[in-house]
């Protein structure tokens, strides 16, 4: 596996260095010598741009491929989405309690902390 990640990453990359404008200047040299018309030979640019833009969408969509499944084998994937559900919870809790503290402090009639006093107070809560 590890071979076909590393041709399909080599082919990206072979692609991605054979810019549009190089195909532009090769084609027009091939259409040159073959006596193209411009017509011909734009369409044969953008021909080949489309190949090229076609290859590295299945390229991109190959090595995604792969990383999932690399991902899925190691059981990081189901991990991740673990830590994502449980960061969404966390977020979710911290939202309510800043509501909550923000009625208690208008309850209080204590004036609202500081950015400073609130980077300090979760600092030290958190240690």
């Amino acid at each position: 596996m590890d071979d076909t990640i590393r041709k399909m990453v080599d082919l990206g990359v072979g692609l991605m260095s054979f810019s549009r404008e190089k195909i532009t200047e090769s084609a027009k040299q091939w259409a040159e010598k073959r006596k193209l018309t411009p017509e011909q030979t734009r369409a044969l640019i953008e021909e080949l741009v489309a190949r090229g833009e076609q290859g590295r969408t299945e390229l991109q969509n190959n090595i995604q491929d792969q990383v999932q499944k690399a991902l899925e084998r190691l059981g990081l994937r189901e991990q991740t989405a673990g830590l994502e559900h449980q960061l969404a919870s966390i977020r979710e809790a911290v939202t309510r309690l800043a509501a909550r503290v923000e009625v208690l402090e208008s309850k209080l009639g204590q004036p609202e902390p500081r950015e400073e006093s609130a980077t300090t107070t979760s600092d030290t809560t958190q240690s």
